[in-house]
């Protein structure tokens, strides 16, 4: 869905929003408590967002068919201080992609998130 735009708050939310008419009007599509703590970070790929916390973890989430919300397919944990930035590799890997973390236990991780899965919710470690 084009002209979507996804913001994340220091309660934990994610929001979505979606323009209408002209590029002064966007109407909200989802908020979605995403997190324990504040979102720091995200970043989108294809229909996969990614969000970055305080509480230490990733989520991923899928975009709604229906270009409605987002529900969560699984969360990544493994830092040990917040998550405050993230970026998606351009290409694909073995069905999925890579994702590069960085936290302020001042580690970079790199993780492999699968495209595509069934389950509404997975933990990755």
């Amino acid at each position: 869905m084009h002209g979507v735009v996804y913001g994340g708050s220091s309660d934990g939310y994610i929001m979505g929003w979606v323009r209408i008419g002209g590029f002064k009007r966007y109407k909200i599509l989802c908020e979605v408590k995403a997190h324990k703590m504040a979102v720091l970070c995200m970043c989108l790929k294809g229909e996969v967002l990614c969000s970055g916390s305080a509480d230490k973890s990733i989520g991923i989430w899928r975009r709604g068919i229906d270009g409605v919300g987002v529900y969560r397919v699984g969360v990544i944990s493994g830092h040990e201080g917040p998550v405050k930035c993230l970026q998606a590799s351009d290409s694909s890997v073995g069905g999925g992609f890579l994702l590069y973390s960085g936290s302020l236990d001042r580690s970079l991780r790199v993780w492999w998130v699968p495209m595509y899965t069934d389950k509404k919710e997975d933990t990755f470690s």
